[in-house]
């Protein structure tokens, strides 16, 4: 069993979240990339994705949340602080099927260096289509900030 579901929310990342967490994988879920998704005085438990896996039976005491970082490389070394503060080795990130690629850039250069482990899970997506994502504006837009981001990062930190 994981100590925590990693998942950046939203539709089928929160649908396979929830379907892992009711499994019994994991015992709690962190809801990362919540900037911006809940309004001033509004609690995270308010955000859509709160809303949807509380509806869906996760109890609010399982949830977590990190509402600090803004991109991938700051939730991999907020993530990290927060398995290491719970005891946790071990961590299920779930996200859409184009992102994996930089989530494994990224955590595997944080988790490496304080011993954590990870396994990632990609979303189910009905549009994505890994032979033919080119013909979507959605996911050519998507697919191309896949490969720049991480020379940003590796520029910028050192990644």
């Amino acid at each position: 069993m994981a100590g925590a579901l990693l998942t950046q929310g939203g539709g089928e990342r929160d649908q396979m979240a929830a379907d892992i967490y009711k499994a019994g994988y994991a015992k709690n879920i962190l809801l990362t990339g919540l900037g911006g998704t809940v309004d001033s005085g509004q609690s995270f438990y308010q955000s859509p994705s709160a809303l949807f896996l509380l509806k869906q039976g996760a109890p609010a005491e399982a949830l977590l949340f990190d509402g600090l970082s803004v991109n991938t490389h700051q939730e991999a070394l907020n993530i990290a602080i927060l398995l290491t503060a719970h005891h946790w080795h071990s961590a299920l990130v779930v996200s859409d099927p184009p992102h994996l690629r930089r989530l494994d850039f990224c955590l595997d250069s944080v988790f490496k260096k304080v011993g954590l482990s990870y396994r990632l899970i990609p979303s189910t997506v009905p549009t994505w289509h890994a032979d033919r994502w080119w013909q979507e504006e959605r996911w050519r837009q998507f697919c191309f900030s896949e490969v720049v981001k991480p020379i940003f990062y590796a520029v910028v930190y050192g990644v």
